[in-house]
């Protein structure tokens, strides 16, 4: 898995350089937040499909008329999968045919990616997987509807194959990055993205023990002074279980404050605030008054829905843990509403 991780990490750095049709497809499947800040360079007629991309209002006919074009060197709106499908988003009533018609006319990969689009298509993707199970394609598209259920060898086996391709286009990377999330789910089949979080935070401390007190004889023991040296900590270790695991990403200033996100799962909707109370502080008093400052930075962050409180404190600086209880729970402001949950250690 880190092989194919690694692959694809780089392979969409390289996408994000183009500012293409292509990105903005790729963009409203796997990150649409991203997708609304992203600058594109189009053609006229592209510009209108990343109206639909973009999940905004359009007059039909500017979308017909694209449509209705006289086609170029046998070449017509059709033609480019990703002009047309956002000009289907535009239009679905108007164009439900000929998406139907571009179905039929793809490979399975194209297929996979119409189904992202379109999700009534899926019925229909799993009868011609399950009629085609020797293809490297099939047996891909197969793990995933399964949640996978497929023979590991078969998996890798079929990775290997898809993998030799020259080039890993958008429709790839799609498919790619869900085999990666659903290997990655199917290892943790019982447990969700919270709960794997909520036990690492847990288990924090008992495992920390390992680098600052137990290390190997002639082996330094890691220092851990302030927050900074926990969140890095906590980078490792999150960062092995959600490859796509961000640190220090800013959101906007609210009341004139700019905050920090500490470690951000945009996928899974989750975000880890780290705190660390120091031999210096009296108590619990000022971080509680702190974080409820901060939660309300969060609302900026419209694709949250779990935010994780973590508060190690090494020196029992806290008097009464269940102080903290009070920040625990849902949070609201205008259409957007987010969960919190702190997890005090010592």
């Amino acid at each position: 898995m880190v092989y194919l991780r690694e692959i694809l990490k780089r392979n969409k750095s390289l996408l994000i350089q183009d500012k293409n049709i292509e990105l903005a497809a790729y963009l409203y499947v796997k990150s649409f937040e991203e997708l609304l800040e992203q600058s594109f360079e189009l053609s006229p007629d592209e510009e209108i499909a990343l109206i639909g991309y973009r999940k905004e209002l359009v007059a039909v006919a500017k979308v017909v008329s694209v449509m209705s074009k006289t086609p170029v060197k046998g070449l017509s709106a059709t033609s480019n999968v990703y002009k047309f499908v956002g000009l289907y988003l535009s239009a679905k009533a108007e164009l439900s045919q000929q998406l139907k018609e571009k179905y039929q006319q793809s490979d399975l990969k194209q297929k996979y990616f119409l189904v992202k689009i379109e999700p009534a298509l899926k019925t229909q993707l799993e009868a011609e997987v399950m009629a085609s199970p020797n293809l490297p394609l099939a047996v891909l598209i197969e793990t995933i509807f399964t949640g996978g259920k497929v023979n590991e060898i078969d998996v890798n086996n079929a990775l290997l194959a898809v993998l030799s391709e020259p080039v890993i286009d958008v429709q790839l990377q799609i498919l790619l990055e869900d085999i990666e999330h659903t290997l990655l789910s199917y290892r943790y089949v019982n447990k969700s993205a919270d709960e794997l979080v909520r036990d690492i935070l847990n288990n924090f401390s008992n495992a920390l023990q390992k680098i600052i007190r137990n290390r190997r004889k002639g082996h330094s023991v890691f220092a851990v002074d302030d927050e900074y040296d926990v969140q890095d900590i906590l980078y490792v270790i999150l960062k092995s279980v959600f490859p796509n695991l961000r640190d220090e990403d800013a959101i906007g200033k609210v009341g004139g404050k700019s905050t920090k996100i500490d470690l951000l799962m945009r996928e899974e909707r989750i975000l880890v605030e780290v705190k660390m109370l120091k031999a210096k502080d009296l108590n619990e008093v000022n971080f509680i008054a702190q974080l409820k400052v901060d939660f309300e930075s969060y609302h900026e962050c419209k694709w949250l829905t779990k935010l994780f409180c973590f508060v190690y404190d090494p020196f029992k600086k806290t008097k009464d843990v269940s102080n903290f209880n009070d920040l625990n729970g849902r949070r609201t402001k205008g259409n957007h509403t987010f969960v919190v949950e702190v997890i005090v250690a010592s």
